[in-house]
């Protein structure tokens, strides 16, 4: 599973914790941080030393606001797993009334067919942006319980998508507020990345993962 970390103004990312979201979820990095009143973001970093370079002065400042992500690959419409800059977070959400950035730490249900060569959240921001929805119709949309709850739901467990909205110092949690996450030193983690277990390269929340990877 991918990693999202929030860290408001007030509290750091160590140098720990960016390093166990990378463990677990190793297949690129993004960044958001709030800057001159509006959210601007840089992603496609491949390599966690050169990712760590360019976010070191942003999360361990107690002054800002830093939204990061560590993807963890998963499979296309074909089985494959694609390990590609474009595919690292956060992707440009287009509404009627604002342009936001989508955040996401989870899958999607098995039923919602994806795209060869990209991964299903390409084809759900897509299919977002077509539907041109003003910014109460997306929340709302992304509500616990709304219409795309199933969609959400992937073997009883529910994506956790952070959205910003360009010019909205606070994030718009899905679920809101937000279930799932766990609080760590101030900072809002996806994913408790201290209780994962690692095989073969990738981390798991619970041995039900672990016994499915290896018996794939």
């Amino acid at each position: 599973m991918c990693v999202i970390v929030y860290k408001p103004e007030g509290v750091v990312v160590s140098k720990r914790v960016f390093d166990k979201c990378w463990e677990y979820s190793p297949h690129g990095g993004g960044y958001a941080v709030w800057n001159g009143g509006r959210w601007v973001y840089e992603k496609g970093f491949m390599d966690k030393d050169e990712f760590y370079k360019v976010v070191k002065g942003l999360i361990h400042s107690r002054q800002t606001r830093v939204v990061l992500h560590f993807r963890l690959a998963t499979e296309d419409a074909e089985g494959k797993r694609n390990i590609l800059p474009e595919f690292t977070h956060p992707f440009e959400i287009q509404l009627q009334d604002a342009k936001a950035l989508l955040f996401v730490n989870g899958r999607f249900s098995e039923s919602y067919k994806g795209i060869v060569g990209a991964p299903k959240v390409k084809k759900f921001v897509e299919d977002i942006n077509q539907l041109k929805l003003k910014r109460w119709q997306y929340e709302k949309l992304l509500a616990e319980g709304g219409l795309l709850e199933g969609l959400l739901q992937h073997r009883r467990e529910r994506a956790r998508l952070l959205t910003l909205f360009e010019e909205d110092k606070q994030p718009f949690f899905s679920p809101n507020p937000p279930k799932g996450w766990v609080k760590y030193g101030g900072l809002w983690l996806s994913r408790d990345v201290f209780r994962l277990w690692s095989v073969g390269g990738v981390g798991y929340t619970t041995w039900w993962d672990v016994w499915l990877w290896q018996g794939r």
